[in-house]
């Protein structure tokens, strides 16, 4: 999977808004000094290498967003604000009527994401809009919560209505569902069940040992040359970790091994 510069331009703008010019370019040097493709000039037209993006994610949830789920819902939809009305994509709907809005959703997924066989589908319902990823690499929350947030505030950016998020699969995997409700006379259940509960799980001794290795700092590329194991295989294992013990990010991960004494 390859994705959309867009994204790059996006956390610029919004990191330099609320933590200042500087902020951004010390976070940005790092990158660039860990993860080789952050030297090329990066446009919107610019494809980033999963591997590479989950780490510039991670990285940045953790330093300018460390409060988890709510931070990266809030995230995506400050994302999803900027890109749409003032970004690279404030043409993408031409017509703001709420089924080409609905009929938008997989092709901004398209827009995203490039050389993979994920893809998302909504389809206007009576209780608002059914929202559906299939297919994902593996599962991240940024995938999941960041992107939730987006298409919340896709539909607030175009409806009067208040959007409200109510998770329609179980469990967390390669595919999800959400329901975007915009009815406003239905009660929305309360927010504990609004969002997907993280389900704490016995980790595997492999799991825990790359956990360990991402709180004590080191990055996807480090860990699998210290395990001699792909870089895709780290990031399923991350992916996985944090699934069972309800994490969101590299600065969650530490305090998590920290609280329980298993800092490397």
């Amino acid at each position: 999977m390859q994705v959309s510069g867009t994204t790059i331009l996006t956390r610029k703008t919004l990191v330099t808004r609320k933590f200042g010019s500087d902020a951004w370019q010390g976070f940005f040097r790092d990158m660039a000094l860990s993860h080789p493709c952050f030297r090329r000039p990066i446009t919107a037209q610019s494809r980033i290498p999963l591997e590479d993006f989950l780490a510039f994610h991670d990285e940045l949830v953790g330093r300018f967003y460390p409060n988890g789920r709510d931070d990266l819902f809030v995230l995506g939809a400050e994302s999803a604000r900027w890109a749409l009305i003032d970004g690279p994509l404030k043409d993408f709907v031409r017509d703001p009527g709420i089924d080409t809005v609905v009929e938008s959703f997989p092709r901004l997924w398209q827009r995203y994401f490039a050389e993979t066989e994920s893809r998302s589908e909504a389809r206007l319902v009576e209780a608002g809009v059914e929202f559906r990823v299939h297919n994902l690499p593996a599962w991240h929350p940024y995938f999941e919560h960041f992107v939730i947030g987006y298409m919340r505030e896709m539909l607030e950016i175009y409806c009067a209505n208040s959007i409200w998020t109510r998770r329609l699969s179980q469990g967390i995997g390669r595919d999800y569902s959400y329901l975007l409700a915009m009815d406003p006379v239905h009660v929305p259940p309360p927010a504990s069940t609004s969002l997907p509960l993280a389900r704490a799980r016995e980790l595997t001794l492999r799991e825990l040992e790359v956990l360990r290795l991402v709180g004590s700092g080191k990055t996807n590329r480090e860990i699998a040359a210290i395990l001699c194991i792909s870089q895709k295989t780290v990031q399923h294992h991350v992916a996985h970790a944090y699934e069972k013990v309800g994490l969101c990010s590299r600065a969650g991960a530490a305090l998590w091994l920290a609280e329980r004494g298993l800092v490397r």
